[in-house]
């Protein structure tokens, strides 16, 4: 069948219970690889936005508290 790689990680119940109907397994194989592409361009969107606004240095300011001379 087509879910025999997964023998030596599942028990003999288990594959039989994939092998007679694959179709959840499928669908949590491929919302996990949804799941994955969708995080990684998210990551990918808010590295190439975040280089084209730099972030602003922040002075700072000699003193106690910022007050005062440096």
């Amino acid at each position: 069948m087509a879910w025999e790689f997964l023998a030596p990680i599942l028990t003999p119940a288990a594959l039989r219970s994939v092998q007679a109907d694959g179709r959840p397994l499928l669908t949590l194989l491929l919302t996990i690889i949804g799941l994955s592409t969708f995080v990684g361009v998210c990551f990918y969107i808010s590295f190439v936005t975040g280089k084209a606004f730099p972030k602003k240095k922040v002075e700072k300011k000699g003193g106690f508290l910022g007050f005062g001379k440096k």
